[in-house]
This record gives C-alpha cells, sequence and structure tokens, in this order.
C-alpha cells in the first residue's frame, strides 16, 4: 500500500523558512559570544555544577581532593580565557564561582552560577530550533527513500490474469474438494468391505502421489490379504467387516476370535504384520490427500487425476469425484494454472494486487513518484542541516 503520512512540498518549505528565521533571530543574540553556541560554556558550567554537587556536605577528608578540583577546572578556566574560547565577562562569572567554592561557600557559589542561566537559555532555544530544523529535514529525507522503495516495490507487482473474485472461486473449489475428499475417503472406511477396502488403499500406496501411506520397514499386509481372500464360510464376517471393525478384533480375547473366525493364531498373526500399516493409513496426520491449490503445477499433473481416479474407486459418483473431475477439466484447459498464477499474486500482494488488477495501482505509483520528485526539489533548495550547525545557513 502507499505510505499513508504525505508530506506537502509547500507546507514544508514554508514550516522550514519560519524555523530559519527563528534560528535567525536567536543566533544573533549570541554569536557574538564565543563559548556559547559551540557548547564550550555549557561545558564549563556543568562542571562547576557538578563540582558544587558533590561537594555540598562538609566531608573534611575530602578537602584536599575538592581544593585540587577546583585548582584544575580554574587552570582550564584561565586557558580557554587565553584562548579566547570563552566571553570574558562569562569566565569573570565563573571565576567568581569557583573562589566562592573555594571558600566552601557553597550558596554563594551557586548563586552566582545562576547568573549564566539567561545566556546559556538562548543558546539552548538555539540548538532546540535547530534540532527541530534537522527533524523535520530528516523527515522529509526519509519520506522521499520511503516513497521510491514503495514505488521500486509495487513497480514490480505484475498484474494478475483473472479478477480477485475468480481466484477467491477456485480457492474455495480447491478446498471444496479437499473436504469433500476427506469425508469420502472416511466414509469408505467406515463403509466398505475389508475385503474390498485393504485391496484398494494397498494398490493407493504404491505411489502415485494419491497420499495413502505405504506400509512402513517391518510391516507385511500380504497375510492380512491372504486371510481375507481366504473363501470359507467361517471367514465371510471377517471379510464383511469394514476397515475400523478390523481396528477392533485385537482387542478380542483369542476364544472370541476362535469363535468367530476359527483359528485365533491366524488372525492375530494376519493383524500384527499389517498393524503398522493399518494404523498409518487410520491416522489423519499420516494422510496427505490434501491438494494444495498453491502446488507446483508439474505436482498437481501428478496427483490430481491419481487423486480423482481413486475417489472413483471409493464409491460410484462420489461428491469429491465429481469434484475432481471438475478440477482435471480446468487443469485440461488451462484454466487451474491461470486460477493458480492470479491467487498467488493476491495471496503474496493482498490489496496491492487487486488495486493492479483494477488499474489503480499505476494511479498510485505515478503520484507516489511525483511526490517524492517535488519533495527532492523542495530539499535541494533548502538549507542542509550541516551546513546550518556550521553556521552557514
Amino acid at each position: 500500500m502507499a505510505p499513508a503520512e504525505a508530506l506537502e512540498p509547500g507546507v514544508f518549505e514554508e514550516e522550514a523558512r519560519g524555523l530559519l528565521e527563528e534560528i535567525a533571530r536567536a543566533r544573533r543574540k549570541v554569536e557574538d559570544l564565543p563559548g556559547v553556541l559551540d557548547g564550550e560554556l555549557d561545558r564549563f558550567r556543568e562542571r562547576v555544577d557538578r563540582l558544587i554537587r558533590e561537594s555540598e556536605v562538609d566531608n573534611w577528608r575530602q578537602v584536599r581532593i575538592f581544593l585540587r578540583d577546583v585548582d584544575t577546572l580554574a587552570a582550564d578556566l584561565a586557558k580557554a580565557s587565553k584562548a579566547k574560547r570563552l566571553a570574558p565577562r562569562h569566565v569573570l562569572v565563573l571565576d567568581a564561582c569557583l573562589r566562592k567554592a573555594r571558600k566552601r561557600d557553597f550558596y554563594g557559589a551557586r548563586k552566582i552560577w545562576r547568573k549564566l542561566d539567561r545566556i546559556a537559555e538562548q543558546a539552548d532555544e538555539v540548538r532546540r530550533l535547530s534540532a527541530a530544523y534537522r527533524d523535520k529535514y530528516r523527515a522529509v529525507e526519509a519520506r522521499i527513500r520511503t516513497l521510491r522503495t514503495e514505488v521500486e516495490r509495487l513497480s514490480r507487482i505484475p498484474k494478475p490474469p483473472a479478477s480477485p473474485e475468480d481466484a477467491a472461486a477456485f480457492v474455495a473449489q480447491v478446498e471444496s474438494f479437499n473436504q469433500a475428499a476427506r469425508l469420502a475417503y472416511l466414509d469408505f472406511l467406515a463403509r466398505a468391505r475389508a475385503d474390498t477396502a485393504i485391496p484398494v488403499l494397498l494398490e493407493a500406496s504404491q505411489g502415485g502421489g494419491i497420499g495413502v501411506p505405504a506400509p512402513p520397514r517391518g510391516s507385511d499386509p500380504e497375510p492380512l490379504l491372504r486371510l481375507l481372500n481366504n473363501a470359507e464360510p467361517q471367514k465371510a464376517e471377517l471379510r464383511a467387516r469394514s476397515f475400523y471393525g478390523l481396528l477392533e478384533l485385537p482387542a478380542y480375547s483369542d476364544a472370541k476370535l476362535t469363535h468367530l473366525f476359527g483359528d485365533s493364531r491366524v488372525v492375530r498373526t494376519a493383524l500384527d504384520s499389517a498393524w503398522s500399516w493399518l494404523k498409518a493409513v487410520r491416522d489423519d496426520e499420516r494422510r496427505s490427500l490434501h491438494l494444495l491449490w498453491s502446488e507446483d503445477p508439474s505436482v498437481v499433473r501428478r496427483r490430481l487425476p491419481a487423486l480423482t481416479a481413486f475417489l472413483v474407486k471409493l464409491g460410484d459418483e462420489t461428491e469429491a469425484a465429481e469434484k475432481g473431475k471438475g478440477l482435471l477439466d480446468a487443469l485440461a484447459s488451462g484454466r487451474f494454472d491461470t486460477m493458480q498464477a492470479a491467487a498467488r499474486l493476491y495471496a503474496a500482494h493482498g490489496l496491492d494486487a487487486e488495486r493492479k488488477w483494477q488499474g489503480e495501482l499505476e494511479k498510485d505509483i505515478e503520484r507516489m513518484r511525483r511526490e517524492a520528485d517535488d519533495l527532492a526539489a523542495a530539499l535541494k533548495r533548502a538549507v542542509s542541516p550541516e551546513k546550518l550547525e556550521a553556521g552557514s545557513g
């Protein structure tokens, strides 16, 4: 989206001009006094202030150290006076303050020190105005950088090949297929006969990209298949059980299994050898029938036909199979690729991609480019903060 905080070049120039006039007036009051604008006077005042604050308590063990600090400060003040880094009257005030402090008259020292408050406030006013001008100047520079970065980013957004509504309908179509496929799969596990379900699931797990997990290492479904293919009448109830019905059998006692299906050892052996695979087929997190609309086109072309064919095997004219055939038609006609590309752009760029489709983004880009150029021209006419601090503004 375009940056929200627009800056008017005319407003900036007017505010900058006003600040420069205030800075000039404030400078004229103190520019003839050395040490005021460059901070030398403030540094001496801070040293004196710290000296007074740290020595207001009478502690005679520290008197020698205090007097040494006073002498050091007085020597530095004399050097600054000789080098004309301070105005003579300011030197006299600071020297009188140090003399009072040397006599341990801190109240008198503080009273004299306060005589420089007014000149210090005038220097602070110059610095405050200069800081305000610098902040406005830097804000315009930052705005220009933001605008140009945004223009560069928005210019790289391609126009989606389809409308936002069509792309959203495509995503909803894929998600609807996924939901229908999940329900059809769960219904198949709950209703289909075991002698029909197990061969279908085992075939689907042998590659093809359907998503039914393959038998893990150490698992062997073959004994279970042989058991289900046994035509003995006693195994009829076993063959008629659903997939979930098979998962209930390990909880049965040996006597019950023998009573229902014959030799319980054969049933337990067949179930034990296929158990890890049966659990993997049952667990939701182990299945991957879900088809991502953002999937790579080559993966979609491999998985979608296999998924649709698998769903057809689960039942005649299931809703999921019909929806899968609809997606296959879109894939064959090229509509799937077009909608997928559009949905990716809308997912990646959001409202910017929608404005690109509607033709509004180019207007925003041109507006931001023009604003950045106008602000850059205004900056060229303004005094840079570096020149202002050097005193040439």
